[in-house]
């Protein structure tokens, strides 16, 4: 009998703590980037301001454009997303990196993806490029 309470408790507990992880880390890889991490949350999110500053001094900048890339996604995701699910991780040694997340909410039909690329300079990471689009297609183009 304890082992039918113990195998139900495990069932019912089991679902919850992986979507749980999978939400709070947009499924994360083996080896996860704490700045890919990062920015991946403050994403879903809809901090879209921090994930831009957050993004390291290659793009330190390009902050004060922050409404060419921003201003609509604020408008359309203002709470940010439902649901984030990372499909592609690709690291290079020494220091390069390559994600793709995609990103749904109620707000639209699809996914929205965004594409990381980090690298790794004298001993940091640092975004070097980032883009997203609500056209899958449009991302996947970019992969060299």
């Amino acid at each position: 009998m304890r082992c039918h309470v113990v195998s139900a408790m495990v069932l019912l507990l089991v679902p919850t703590l992986a979507h749980g992880q999978s939400v709070l880390s947009c499924g994360a890889s083996e080896r996860p980037s704490s700045l890919m991490e990062t920015l991946k949350g403050e994403f879903r999110d809809g901090n879209f301001r921090a994930f831009l500053e957050k993004s390291g001094r290659y793009l330190a900048g390009e902050v004060a454009n922050y409404d060419s890339y921003f201003a609509r996604m604020d408008e359309i995701f203002p709470n940010g997303f439902d649901l984030c699910q990372t499909v592609l991780v690709r690291q290079e040694e020494p220091g390069f990196r390559q994600e793709i997340v995609l990103y749904e909410a109620d707000a639209i039909s699809g996914p929205i993806s965004l594409f990381l690329t980090s690298v790794v300079v004298n001993g940091r990471e640092e975004l070097l490029y980032f883009n997203f689009n609500s056209s899958a297609t449009a991302i996947l183009e970019q992969l060299r």
